[in-house]
């Protein structure tokens, strides 16, 4: 296994990230070794029961945080975190609360538990007011995530199914949420919000946290529009967006709670003065490192050269390494 990936899972996946932490990385290769370290990624994080999302730049418009989001959104079970945050509410009290087919049935709930029906309805409406007070999420969000939870009672109102759409960005007009009191959509002001909100339900409810991997490779090629594949591709501009969402990224780690992001680059990420991170210094100032040593990474550092990793293993001479060897 990389062994980037090993340090990775032993010093963030299985410590880190799994208490709450956040972090993003940056590993700049070849297409083979990004695809290799994917799909290690992919398999230290499936023991852990992470969240895990991939983002292609030629899928995906990166330069919009929004379209980042819905991206994620799409590949989140919203109904499934729902049902969890509301059978937690009810064994919080101490009962005991089986879900039918159609979700959770109140009277049922009563009878099986010996009390009252409406001993029962005060008990929810504590607990989604306790999650409408949980103010380490947006407004928005959690006014969304009230209507997915009254969605697994059953014969209680909703808009869970708009909301959904909403949060993908599917919604084609705003006003189907206006019984939930959610008045816009979502975009470039509040995505970076939402997405932080994420984190933080998703870790709420049992889920040991979020793994993305971000491939920027399509946003540093710039060929001739003859020569393009199918795909997005990103104007001058767009691409200094693409590294500022990366920038915000970098600066709001803390509050991405449970959240790991590997941003895959080739290697004319760091050699391209006109389309690399030398465009945008406010990006690379913290990404890369003053002072570097000749012969080994820091597998800490923010910015992974993977070529310099595999060559570290293999020595300059093409010979292993001495351990201890100065």
């Amino acid at each position: 296994m990389n062994e980037w990936v090993e340090l990775a899972d032993r010093e963030y996946l299985s410590d880190f990230i799994l208490a709450g932490g956040g972090s993003v990385r940056f590993l700049a290769g070849s297409p083979g070794e990004l695809e290799e370290v994917s799909s290690e990624l992919d398999a230290v994080t499936e023991p852990h029961d992470f969240v895990r999302v991939d983002l292609d730049a030629a899928q995906t418009r990166l330069h919009r945080i929004d379209h980042v989001f819905f991206e994620v959104a799409r590949q989140i079970d919203w109904a499934a975190l729902a049902k969890t945050f509301v059978a937690e509410g009810f064994r919080a009290v101490g009962w005991h609360a089986e879900t039918t087919e159609a979700g959770f049935d109140l009277e049922l709930i009563a009878a099986q538990n010996g009390v009252e029906v409406a001993e029962v309805r005060v008990a929810l409406r504590k607990w989604l007011q306790a999650l409408y007070e949980d103010y380490a999420m947006s407004q928005e969000f959690r006014l969304g995530i009230l209507q997915l939870c009254r969605a697994q009672i059953v014969n209680l109102d909703n808009a869970a199914v708009p909301v959904v759409f909403w949060l993908r960005g599917e919604l084609p007009r705003i006003s189907e949420l206006k019984s939930a009191k959610i008045f816009q959509k979502i975009g470039r002001h509040n995505a970076r919000l939402m997405l932080e909100s994420l984190t933080h339900w998703l870790h709420r409810n049992g889920r040991p946290g979020l793994v993305i991997t971000l491939d920027i490779t399509r946003c540093i090629e710039n060929p001739r529009r003859t020569e393009r594949r199918e795909g997005f591709y990103y104007s001058a501009g767009a691409l200094t967006e693409v590294y500022e969402m990366l920038r915000q990224l970098i600066d709001s780690s803390a509050s991405l709670i449970g959240t790991f992001v590997a941003v895959f680059a080739p290697p004319s990420f760091l050699s391209d003065e006109r389309r690399g991170v030398d465009r945008y210094q406010a990006l690379k100032m913290r990404i890369f490192d003053d002072v570097r040593t000749l012969g080994t990474q820091n597998l800490l550092a923010p910015l992974i050269r993977l070529d310099a990793l595999r060559l570290d293993a293999i020595g300059s001479d093409g010979a292993m390494p001495v351990e201890g060897a100065g």
